[in-house]
């Protein structure tokens, strides 16, 4: 068992969307087990601001930003800072958070006993990413071959994501933790059917092609008429030129946690056709407010919904559009599944147990 008092160090270059809210998750959990945390990151566009930021994580939390100047420069910093801190004793343990982070942590610290002391949860694969040619895929395989071999250890956040991660990478070291929402997100009753009002289908993204947020687009072109379409999130004005154009679909932007809460309060349907993911935390805010999901069937997805229970797992885009108007159309069924999620999240989604799942981790990978 870690020491109640262990000295944790959350690193990530990706410092947006459901990476904050993830890693807020986890510091949350384990500082209520007694540790102390900090957390070293670069700044996105997305990226809250520090306020924002600070009322995410628990009192106490230590908030490290690297900015010196160009993003090669920054990731130096970041790398170096970890590398020290590690060395020194400053820390007892650092968990890297995304493919980059991952590969700066694992490169920085020595190997040996030390190296053991880092962790790494990619939150989606690198080489899952279909904007980029298959040679680069490849050589991310190759990469987290590679370093898969060192010391540290793969901590994954669903089960398909661990299982296409000892297919693919077969690393020396793994573990599967239960990320989710905090337990007071899932609402007790199923929501207030709409009665004279149009039906709403959304999302909650970054504007990306990880996201698809043409599928989502053309969901809404096919749909429009029987229902509203509203994408939370944002993203570069070109993306969603380009990506969703005329659609009739109302990007909201970012909102902050009670904003995002209210929204989701008058959500019917969440549509969610991403490319590839981790463990979508977006997609298990859904599921934990009772809304019926149409998603994609790719890594975490398939682990956040139930098929054919709490929402669709889908082949293709004409899946997406026919199960989409299916729950629009039958009230009764969009009550089952609404049930049917928040029943599911209760049990399987939230993240009461991950602060001592990760401790426990920690400590027995260096004892």
């Amino acid at each position: 068992m870690p020491s109640p008092s262990c000295r944790i160090a959350h690193v990530t270059e990706a410092m947006g969307g459901g990476i904050v809210t993830v890693i807020a998750s986890i510091a949350r959990r384990q500082a209520a087990e007694g540790a102390n945390v900090e957390v070293h990151y670069l700044r996105r566009p997305e990226t809250p601001d520090a306020t924002s930021l600070e009322r995410q994580f628990p009192a106490g939390t230590r908030l490290v930003e690297y900015a010196s100047g160009s993003r090669a420069a920054s990731l130096l910093q970041l790398a170096l800072a970890i590398r020290g801190r590690l060395r020194r004793g400053d820390v007892d343990y650092v968990h890297a958070h995304s493919s980059i982070a991952g590969a700066l942590a694992r490169l920085a610290v020595p190997l040996g006993r030390r190296g053991r002391r880092v962790f790494y949860s990619p939150h989606g694969w690198a080489f899952l990413r279909l904007d980029l040619p298959v040679w680069a895929r490849r050589g991310f395989i190759l990469v987290e071959k590679i370093l898969a071999r060192g010391p540290a250890t793969v901590v994954l956040t669903s089960r398909s994501e661990y299982d296409y991660g000892i297919h693919q990478v077969s690393p020396r070291r793994s573990a599967l933790i239960q990320t989710g929402v905090d337990p007071g997100e899932v609402t007790d009753a199923a929501p207030e059917q709409r009665t004279g009002r149009r039906l709403r289908v959304a999302t909650i993204a970054r504007i990306c092609h990880q996201k698809a947020p043409w599928r989502f687009a053309e969901v809404a072109r096919q749909l429009g008429t029987e229902a509203e379409f509203r994408w939370i999130g944002g993203g570069p004005d070109e993306d969603r030129e380009r990506w969703i154009g005329d659609a009739p679909v109302e990007v909201t932007g970012w909102l902050s946690p009670v904003e995002l809460r209210h929204e989701l309060a008058d959500v019917d349907v969440f549509l969610f056709p991403t490319l590839w993911e981790g463990m979508p935390m977006a997609l298990m805010q859904a599921q934990a407010h009772g809304i019926p999901s149409v998603v994609s069937d790719t890594v975490g997805n398939r682990d956040a919904v139930r098929h054919g229970i709490s929402g669709y797992v889908c082949a293709d885009d004409a899946e997406l559009i026919r199960r989409t108007r299916e729950l629009l159309s039958d009230a009764t069924l969009r009550q089952r599944m609404s049930d049917a999620a928040r029943v599911w999240a209760h049990r399987s989604l939230t993240d009461e147990g991950v602060g001592r799942q990760t401790l426990d981790i920690y400590a027995g990978a260096t004892a």
